[in-house]
């Protein structure tokens, strides 16, 4: 009994030791960088919105780059995601979640690429896209896209990206919409309209609208006086902000990139002509 206890001890120690107050977020002498488990509270984080002592992120540095498991939260203390990474970047499964505790998203990342099963949903825990990945990062078989009450918006099939066979899109009361063939390679090869038969669905308790954010950082070079016409623009670290169809002075077409404070991306934002539509899938821009 006495030797379990021991072992179980000294598991316990291994595994907490990160956690105790004289060996949490320390910095290495020799060069300056992060190293062990870090714990980043409201009063380190240039995140608004958090309490001084409420917990924001908390994870394991390597040389000031994340490694391991990493938790960040909401304000009100709720799991935001929990995400695998490797010198930096994410790897292995990931989820996210809303501040209700619903999952927002599931995936797996690999070299950078989206790959296997990915799940995204509504906030009221409906599906909105379920698709897998093929080990290149574009979709291989049945791909479908759900409205938040259920029914579904797109169904198709695609081979390494590109459609296949027909592809149906629903209204949101379930009528179809329309009904579009492929032939091999993804080329349309006939599209049928059809005509809502039953009453529009009517959203009882519709989101309010978000509008596209106004333009931020600087255009590169060659398109630096497109403000009306698709760009990107990038921050003063060459990271990317904003990458779509422009209006004035805001997005209208495309994503948002928000980064947290230590220079990684946090998320994205997705905009459809001119308001927000949903959070878009952290990696490369997958086909479909």
């Amino acid at each position: 009994m006495r030797i379990l206890l021991f072992f179980v001890s000294c598991f316990f120690l291994a595994n907490n030791s990160y956690t105790q107050s004289d060996t949490i977020n320390q910095i290495n002498p020799d060069n300056g960088r992060k190293t062990g488990y870090w714990i980043i509270k409201g009063s380190m984080s240039k995140i608004k919105g958090y309490d001084a002592n409420a917990k924001v992120e908390e994870g394991i540095y390597k040389n000031s780059r994340k490694n391991g498991l990493w938790k960040k939260f909401w304000p009100n203390g709720a799991i935001k995601s929990e995400i695998i990474y490797k010198n930096g970047r994410s790897t292995g499964s990931y989820t996210t979640y809303f501040n209700n505790g619903q999952t927002e998203e599931k995936g797996t990342m690999k070299n950078g690429l989206l790959v296997g099963n990915f799940e995204l949903y509504w906030a009221n825990g409906e599906a909105r896209q379920l698709k897998t990945f093929n080990e290149l990062g574009a979709t291989e078989g049945r791909v479908q896209y759900f409205y938040e009450n259920g029914n579904t918006e797109l169904d198709f099939t695609t081979i390494n990206g590109k459609e296949t066979g027909q592809s149906t899109w629903y209204f949101e009361n379930g009528d179809k919409k329309r009904e579009v063939t492929y032939n091999e390679g993804g080329i349309v090869a006939e599209s049928v309209d059809f005509e809502r038969t039953n009453a529009a669905f009517i959203d009882p308790d519709p989101a309010p609208v978000q509008k596209g954010p106004k333009i931020q950082g600087s255009f590169n070079s060659a398109n630096s006086n497109l403000v009306d016409n698709y760009g990107k623009t990038y921050d003063d670290n060459k990271n990317i902000l904003m990458d779509g169809e422009f209006k004035g002075d805001r997005l209208f077409n495309g994503r948002h990139y928000i980064y947290d404070e230590f220079g990684l991306l946090d998320h994205i934002k997705e905009y459809r002509d001119g308001i927000f539509v949903g959070k878009g899938i952290i990696g490369k821009k997958e086909k479909m």
